[in-house]
C-alpha cells in the first residue's frame, strides 16, 4: 500500500526580488491583477502553513491548518497522530515554496498550485470553514 505523501513545505508567494548591483534604470513596473477577498484567505492560510511547518508545529496544522478529514487520513495513513507525522514529514526551518497564480476560488471552495523549492508541484483544495481556509487534499501533480 502506497503511503500518501504531504508535500508541503510552505513560504506564501515569492517576494518580489528587487534587482542587485545593476546601474540600468528600472524597468516600468506591470500592474498585477489584484487578489481577491477569498484569494487573499487563501493566500493566509497557506501562509501559516509555512510558518507552522517551519516551527515544526504539528498541533497548529493539524488542528487548525488542514481540515479534520485531513488530519484522520494522515493519522490512518501514518499509524500515528497528525501532529507527529506532520512535525517530522514537513518540518523545515527554511521550508519555501511559491503559489502559482491560479488560485481559484469558487464559493467555499478554493484551490491553489504550489511549488516547493524542490521542485515538486502540489494542487492544495481548500475549504472556507468558519470563516476562514484550510487545506482539505494534497495532490501531487507534475512539473
Amino acid at each position: 500500500m502506497l503511503r500518501p505523501r504531504i508535500l508541503i513545505a510552505l513560504p506564501l508567494i515569492s517576494a518580489l526580488l528587487a534587482g542587485c548591483g545593476d546601474d540600468e534604470p528600472a524597468a516600468p513596473q506591470q500592474s498585477s491583477p489584484s487578489v481577491s477577498g477569498g484569494q487573499r484567505g487563501v493566500l493566509e492560510t497557506i501562509d501559516a502553513l509555512q510558518t507552522a511547518s517551519r516551527k515544526g508545529d504539528g498541533d497548529t496544522i493539524c488542528g487548525d491548518i488542514f481540515t479534520a478529514k485531513l488530519a484522520r487520513s494522515v493519522e490512518a495513513a501514518a499509524k500515528r497522530s497528525c501532529a507527529e507525522e506532520v512535525r517530522e514529514q514537513l518540518f523545515s526551518p527554511k521550508a519555501e515554496i511559491s503559489v502559482g497564480r491560479d488560485i481559484k476560488v469558487n464559493g467555499d471552495e478554493a484551490t491553489a498550485t504550489v511549488r516547493e523549492q524542490n521542485g515538486q508541484v502540489s494542487k492544495l483544495f481548500m475549504i472556507r470553514h468558519q470563516g476562514r481556509w484550510q487545506v482539505d487534499r494534497v495532490v501531487p501533480q507534475r512539473a
